[in-house]
């Protein structure tokens, strides 16, 4: 209260000051601002220095300790009502430092022209030309930022102009200028946390035939051999990464409920990698992980040995279970695989699951498309294919029985929707992009004989997805082949639901998954 009281103070003074035509409002209270600021002081994490991008002043945050990769990057814009602040306040050189420190990234903090001697769009148009500046190629080699791992934040009206520039990134895409995917990852990499072990679980990161891996082993000692598991990250083959705050959290809870060595992999993304890279990583991963002496050295019983994975993961889950299965070179097996709302098909995007899901939040019957589509191309007609249905040709109408969704799911998924006989496309897409009719990247296509003998089997299904008719069918087709199956469909679940760790249905989701887990690994 007395803070308060002491604030309306000084701004009614502040105010009369203005009203006596002595000062501009905010002109006085910048008097008071850069008592708060601070020079540019490194210290034993952090060096600090100033400098300009594109004629603005920044001040940049670089970590000292040295790294073996390249670092993150972080673009960040003061608040301030675009009238007072500046990178040299002390609040915001401590949470600019802080970051750079614990996430071991580079910092930029931004300065901007302020009102009200300059007006919109200058503060505008000089962040963006500072944030330009430091996306420039030989920018980011000098500092050692990782490209793909850039983001942007800011407070108040940082936070205004943060969301301002990301939006013209993405009109960028509509230019011909950027990428939306890249502009996604501006906000995935904020969700990312370091290697961080607890008195549960010793986390480290490593690479498995070359692939990135982040390794989950609990710290209690065992008087046996431990369960492995091998899990996927989810994010459309073109976001996300095994540090992601959800799969970190996801995986070093499975490790420690379940003793188990529980091995997170990272693999390359679209739209800079397309198919089958994404596949071959995690495929090439998880057979290092299967090697005798990789199991040894983790102490992982050969025998209980299981992948897993989420949407675009639980996609690579399911094919590189069926590759391994008629890989002669494999002489170790997996016990089970476990889907979360995996997607697994492209060649029908006309299933009942589509049609009433295909404006829901997350993941849309467009988004969906998209996704699909730049796993194999950055070619945008196969995604206009893909939302027309009329992506496949008449050579491949085959396939169709594999996903007939009329004969393959059960009534109450059907809800009195009709079949639509599919409409055929051109060849010359699957000529110049035969990725998407292959069962590596559709595992719904698989034949009869390359589905039997898959390990046990737990698909997760949730009833406001696009994608939920995918996980049914493949129930479906691995009974038809003697599989043994476990289906859990949530009803009240959305896709994404495990992610969103502070609602109880992510708890339910998870609970759902370890238990079996517990009972079949």
């Amino acid at each position: 209260m007395l803070l308060s009281e002491r604030v309306k103070l000084t701004i009614t003074q502040f105010l009369f000051a203005e009203f006596l035509g002595i000062n501009h409002l905010m002109n006085i209270a910048m008097f008071f601002i850069f008592l708060m600021e601070v020079p540019p002081t490194s210290d034993e994490n952090v060096t600090v220095t100033e400098t300009t991008f594109d004629g603005i002043p920044v001040r940049v945050y670089v970590p000292r300790r040295k790294s073996e990769t390249l670092r993150r990057g972080l673009f960040y814009i003061h608040g301030g009502g675009w009238c007072l602040g500046s990178a040299a306040m002390l609040s915001y050189d401590f949470l600019s430092r802080n970051t750079a420190n614990r996430l071991d990234a580079v910092v930029v903090s931004t300065n901007y022209r302020l009102a009200p001697k300059y007006h919109f769009p200058i503060q505008f148009e000089d962040v963006y030309g500072a944030l330009s500046w430091f996306l420039r190629k030989d920018i980011l080699e000098k500092y050692g930022v990782d490209p793909e791992r850039v983001g942007v934040s800011g407070d108040s009206a940082g936070g205004n102009l943060a969301a301002a520039v990301t939006q013209q990134f993405l009109f960028a895409e509509f230019l011909g200028i950027n990428h939306f995917m890249n502009i996604a990852m501006f906000f995935v990499f904020l969700m990312e946390v370091p290697p961080t072990s607890d008195e549960n679980v010793t986390v480290t990161e490593t690479t498995f035939n070359g692939i990135p891996v982040r390794v989950y082993v609990p710290r209690r000692k065992s008087e046996t051999l431990r369960r492995g598991l091998f899990y996927i990250h989810g994010g459309g083959w073109c976001l996300g990464s095994a540090a992601v705050f959800s799969h970190d959290f996801l995986s070093r809870h499975t490790a420690n409920r379940l003793d188990a060595v529980v091995i997170s992999t990272n693999y390359r993304l679209a739209p800079k990698y397309h198919f089958p890279i994404q596949f071959e990583d995690v495929y090439g991963a998880l057979s290092w992980f299967l090697r005798k002496d990789i199991l040894e050295k983790y102490g992982v019983d050969p025998e209980r040995v299981g992948v897993s994975g989420g949407s675009a993961g639980g996609n690579l889950a399911a094919a590189v279970t069926q590759q391994l299965l008629g890989d002669p070179n494999a002489k170790v097996k997996l016990k089970t695989q476990s889907l979360i709302y995996p997607a697994l098909q492209n060649l029908d995007l006309d299933l009942p699951s589509y049609r009433e899901n295909a404006e829901f939040p997350i993941l849309s019957k467009s988004l969906a498309a998209r996704y699909w589509s730049e796993y194999f191309t950055t070619d945008r007609s196969l995604e206009k294919a893909l939302l027309l249905n009329q992506h496949v040709p008449v050579d491949s109408s085959h396939l169709f029985k594999y996903v007939n969704w009329s004969s393959l799911l059960p009534e109450k998924f059907k809800k009195g929707h009709v079949y639509n006989t599919p409409t055929y496309g051109s060849s010359e897409l699957a000529q110049k992009y035969p990725g998407f009719l292959d069962v590596r990247a559709a595992p719904l296509l698989a034949e009869d004989t390359q589905m039997r003998g898959l390990p046990r089997t737990h698909v997760m299904t949730c009833q406001y997805d696009v994608l939920r008719d995918d996980g049914v069918m493949y129930v479906t087709r691995l009974r038809n082949n003697g599989v043994h199956v476990t289906h859990t469909h949530i009803e009240d679940g959305f896709h994404g639901a495990i992610s969103f760790l502070n609602f109880k249905i992510s708890n339910r989701m998870a609970n759902q998954y370890i238990d079996w887990l517990r009972e079949n690994l």
